[in-house]
């Protein structure tokens, strides 16, 4: 008789007579001489060990079904009707196979995700290969925390349609937001869109970190600030007039000779483009970003980045004195210095790199 043939006749008995312990013990040997022998094997033969070992998987314990979903989970010609019987079962017999093996088709997982729940789900996101129909409906019905796992597989594969959906949630999901930021295929439109939404979230932890009393001043220079840079943007780009001050700085600076004292001297002196490109370059703005923080209207911007930089108030009522107007006149300076003062530097800090966030610098 041949070692099937016998298989089969010790298995009528043990079905009809034998304990659990003498099913596990037939079914590791059907399953030892499968693997002996899978390499090569016909699609036919398989066969007749999916009806042998899935009949013998649905009564035994599950100590010898996990131990079988761990054996079989990477064989390539595994029977894949046991495949997918182990697959629907509990978590602890269908993660082996859910994870690794080849035998599960997209089709096959997708169902096994909407028949079961989380656990399947987040088992599945571990795959090495995750195809677009998976990844699709495993955004739709998985919730954060899977769709959090699927996004961290850096093999997975997203439509456009999955894609945009995790962007989108992305908006309101800072740790997703981080996840989606190390992905090389985002597309350049949903990359914009998850930068955007990273630096509204950004706007927000800060904004509710403020001290009560700085809340409002502060989100009100920050608009104010972004909306003149913007204004900045669209109307004049040409940043010429900065040529010979920027030379001069970025020369300064790699000769190491570039610090707080020198650009409070510029500013002093009325050098308002030396010192513009001075705050550039030590803060790590941008020059029109920096021209509207010390031009524009609101003081509480320039005061904000002299106290992020650790810069003394002298410093900042010299880049105040930069402007025309009232820039210069006592009760106005007065009013900067206490706003100056109230302002702790770890505020200040949280605020600049805010801001240079939001205006693209390192």
């Amino acid at each position: 008789m041949s070692p099937v043939g016998a298989l089969l006749r010790d298995l009528e008995t043990t079905m009809a007579r034998g304990s659990s312990e003498e099913r596990a013990t037939i079914l590791a040997r059907l399953t030892d001489l499968f693997l002996s022998t899978a390499t090569g094997m016909a699609e036919d033969q398989i066969s007749v060990f999916d009806v042998v070992i899935g009949r013998l998987a649905r009564a035994i314990e599950l100590r010898a079904r996990i131990e079988l979903s761990e054996r079989l989970s990477e064989v390539p010609n595994a029977p894949s009707g046991v495949v997918r019987q182990l697959a629907l079962d509990e978590i602890a017999v269908a993660r082996p196979v859910l994870v690794a093996s080849p035998r599960l088709s997209d089709n096959d997982l997708v169902a096994i995700s909407a028949a079961k729940g989380r656990d399947h789900m987040l088992a599945i996101t571990e795959r090495p290969e995750l195809g677009e129909p998976v990844t699709d409906f495993l955004i739709l019905r998985g919730g954060r925390v899977v769709t959090h796992a699927v996004a961290a597989n850096p093999s997975a594969r997203f439509s456009r349609h999955g894609m945009g959906v995790l962007v989108m949630r992305a908006a309101q999901d800072d740790a997703l937001q981080a996840t989606l930021g190390t992905r090389d295929d985002l597309p350049a439109d949903l990359a914009e869109q998850l930068l955007a939404a990273a630096k509204n979230s950004a706007r927000r932890r800060l904004e509710a970190s403020l001290e009560p009393a700085m809340a409002g001043a502060v989100a009100g220079a920050i608009e104010r600030s972004a909306e003149t840079v913007s204004t900045e943007a669209e109307i004049n780009g040409d940043l010429g007039k900065f040529g010979v001050a920027l030379a001069d700085i970025k020369g300064l600076n790699e000769a190491g000779k570039l610090d707080e004292t020198v650009v409070a001297q510029y500013a002093t002196s009325g050098a308002g483009e030396h010192a513009i490109c001075g705050v550039a370059v030590l803060a790590g703005l941008s020059l029109p970003a920096t021209e509207h923080i010390v031009f524009g209207p609101d003081r509480e911007a320039v005061l904000l980045v002299a106290r992020g930089m650790g810069w003394s108030w002298e410093t900042a009522k010299a880049l105040i004195g930069l402007r025309k107007g009232d820039g210069k006149s006592a009760p106005v300076l007065e009013r900067a210095r206490l706003s100056f003062r109230n302002l702790t530097p770890t505020t200040a800090q949280r605020v600049l790199g805010f801001l240079r966030m939001r205006d693209g610098t390192p």
